[in-house]
């Protein structure tokens, strides 16, 4: 940096101008006075305090508004649903390489930074604790696990930073959003009530929602598939026959199947998911179960021999997306996605790969990606979603995509309808 120093005669004029160097090392005030012959006493002051500040802060300025765009992501990158936190990452990767690919936002470079919560509610505080006290990211994105993205969402807000959720469903997170309180907070995902509202509804156009047990897991990902149903289902005079949770983790499910088994229902409400929505599947099956599912059943997940055995034939499932769903953009997305990873991309894929694509168009309508203006923009968003609606968040901070609904028949999961949540 060159340093403009004039040189006065004390009586208010400028005898010489000289522009010195300023490096890291120059004092910021010093006073000195020198003679030169002919010219008489000179006394020169230089004060550099104020130019000195004003140019670090103009520099930081430049800096600010200059280097990467940084998201900070919290998923369960280890444990037991790690295989979803892998493409809760991808699905965020990708829309941000595209993103960059177009020039990023602001003309700048979008990063995201990923922090392990294990899907555990500790581990979550612990993770974007930190990420909040480094100060560099504008939005914290997702959880993936509702019990995760409940303990996140008072450290956001508190903190003054978006929190914007991907594949968290539990319908509380919404509740306690926008007017519900937490202003930061802002859902792409529907919540298990609309979604259960919507397949209760499709089911009872035929007489199907009459005689529904229930089971899932004793977390707020169970319970809320369990009061939403109970919600659907009341709007229809309508309840479940029986209602039981078991603990993340549980090898043996037969005294809970067998006291489903007694009930005779028409259909099963299962809330599982990875390790144990595959084991109790292999145990209803190995049971004779005889009972389609219903719910939040995760059919990309059934394994294969007993899908393709008829066993399931009847099971009906609510979803926000399916990779069959016919429109061009979905079509792009799935074969660029299975293309860079060479595995085709699931619900949790697609679910972080738009949410991600509606943050970076927020950041880019803030105008400065100072996280209090992203917070505005996502307020106004208007997104084009792949699966042909346009996507506005409501008083809630929530976005009502379509809702596809399942059907598996002939030991195939047939798209029977979609429905507007």
């Amino acid at each position: 940096m060159l340093l403009q120093i004039k040189y006065t005669n004390g009586k208010g004029g400028i005898d010489m101008i000289k522009n010195l160097k300023l490096d890291d090392r120059m004092l910021l005030q010093s006073k000195y006075t020198t003679r030169k012959k002919g010219i008489g006493m000179f006394k020169m002051r230089l004060t550099v305090v104020a130019v000195a500040f004003a140019f670090l802060v103009s520099v930081g300025a430049v800096q600010a508004q200059t280097g990467s765009i940084v998201i900070g992501g919290s998923a369960p990158l280890t444990g037991g649903v790690a295989h979803f936190g892998q493409h809760s990452r991808w699905g965020a990767e990708m829309a941000i390489a595209e993103a960059n690919a177009e020039g990023g936002a602001l003309g700048r470079k979008i990063e995201i930074e990923f922090q392990d919560n294990r899907c555990n509610p500790a581990e979550a505080v612990k993770s974007v604790t930190q990420m909040l006290a480094e100060k560099k990211y504008v939005a914290i994105y997702d959880g993936l696990c509702s019990s995760a993205a409940l303990a996140i969402m008072p450290l956001i807000e508190r903190a003054g930073v978006p929190f914007i959720v991907a594949n968290a469903s539990a319908t509380s997170i919404a509740e306690k959003s926008g007017v519900g309180g937490n202003k930061w907070t802002f859902k792409v995902n529907p919540t298990d009530a609309i979604m259960l509202d919507a397949l209760i509804g499709w089911l009872d156009k035929d007489g199907k929602a009459n005689n529904i047990a229930f089971l899932g897991e004793d977390t707020d990902f169970g319970r809320a598939g369990s009061s939403g149903l109970e919600a659907a289902l009341k709007k229809r005079n309508q309840e479940l026959v029986m209602v039981d949770f078991f603990q993340k983790g549980t090898a043996d499910f037969t005294p809970v199947l067998t006291k489903i088994k007694a009930k005779k229902p028409a259909l099963l409400a299962l809330y599982a998911i990875a390790a144990d929505f595959q084991n109790m599947i292999r145990q209803w099956y190995s049971f004779g179960g005889g009972v389609p599912l219903t719910g939040r059943v995760l059919v990309d997940q059934v394994p294969k021999e007993i899908m393709e055995s008829g066993f399931l034939d009847g099971t009906t499932s609510v979803q926000p997306w399916d990779p069959s769903v016919d429109t061009p953009a979905n079509k792009t997305f799935v074969e660029a996605f299975t293309k860079k990873y060479n595995v085709a991309p699931m619900l949790i894929s697609f679910e972080s790969y738009e949410t991600i694509k509606i943050l970076i168009d927020a950041i880019r309508r803030s105008g400065n990606a100072s996280p209090a203006a992203i917070r505005d923009a996502l307020a106004t968003t208007k997104y084009q979603s792949i699966l042909g609606t346009v996507l506005e968040f409501d008083a809630h901070n929530l976005i009502h995509n379509n809702a596809v609904i399942f059907e598996i028949q002939g030991g195939k999961v047939v798209v029977v309808g979609m429905s507007k949540t």
